[in-house]
């Protein structure tokens, strides 16, 4: 409900005499009569307004159509950090990906990253709405396919943020923030990780509370060269623009 007419009904509401109590439907026919609408005609703003907005880390922000992929985007390099909400302490990595890849080859890349096992849903959450694998339609959210758009496209500037969730369940939230947006190095294979912190938690562990509670006091066991080692098999090198 708006604040102005949540205002309005409270000074409505003190007018009366107190043993009154105000009831639902005086409630909603305040609201019409203040709105000047129908129910239909509220319903049908509330549906378009929904459709202009999407949520990215719980947050509502207005939908951006998918723009197409940058001219450069063939030989830049997002350089991106990606971090696990909610892990205390912090648990992150530093990579750089391709900006014309793919979203559900970052996805893989994600997996490999955290040491998931790829056994449960996923979603991308951006600016340009959610997207999935079309083989994991779960009929809670309409998402688009991941294959059709890429990095460069949901995340095209600097300090742009993606949402990647992993197993609805254990509900593993990692939030991608775009640092820098550059050149591919000669002779670089792409993706990779430059830094990190910490081992991702086991798969099926019971989500990011009990992760906290009982493997917070593991050693940090993570090793850069690991993960490049592991990336290997999505790893190519980009030709820099001349």
């Amino acid at each position: 409900m708006p604040l102005w007419v949540a205002r309005r009904a409270r000074v409505w509401k003190a007018r009366r005499m107190p043993e009154e109590p105000v009831t639902f439907d005086e409630l909603e026919q305040l609201l019409l009569r203040l709105t000047g609408n129908s129910i239909e005609a509220l319903e049908q703003q509330i549906q378009t307004r929904l459709k202009e907005q999407t949520l990215v880390g719980g947050k509502h922000v207005t939908r951006q159509e998918l723009p197409e992929l940058p001219q450069d985007a063939v030989t830049t390099v997002h350089r991106v950090k990606v971090s696990l909400y909610g892990a205390k302490p912090p648990v992150w990595r530093r990579l750089e990906i391709p900006s014309a890849m793919p979203l559900n080859l970052v996805h893989a890349v994600l997996q490999i990253a955290f040491d998931w096992h790829d056994h449960h849903l996923h979603a991308f959450e951006t600016v340009c709405g959610q997207f999935g694998s079309p083989d994991q339609d779960d009929d809670w959210a309409e998402r688009q396919d991941e294959a059709t758009a890429t990095l460069a496209q949901v995340a095209g500037a600097e300090r742009a943020k993606v949402v990647y969730s992993y197993d609805f369940g254990d509900d593993w939230r990692h939030d991608i923030v775009v640092e820098k947006i550059v050149p591919a190095e000669p002779g670089v294979a792409y993706p990779r990780c430059t830094g990190g912190r910490r081992d991702g938690p086991p798969e099926d562990c019971g989500g990011i509370w009990v992760f906290n509670e009982q493997f917070a006091d593991f050693g940090d066991l993570f090793n850069v060269g690991d993960l490049n080692e592991r990336l290997a098999d999505l790893a190519t090198v980009l030709i820099p623009a001349r």
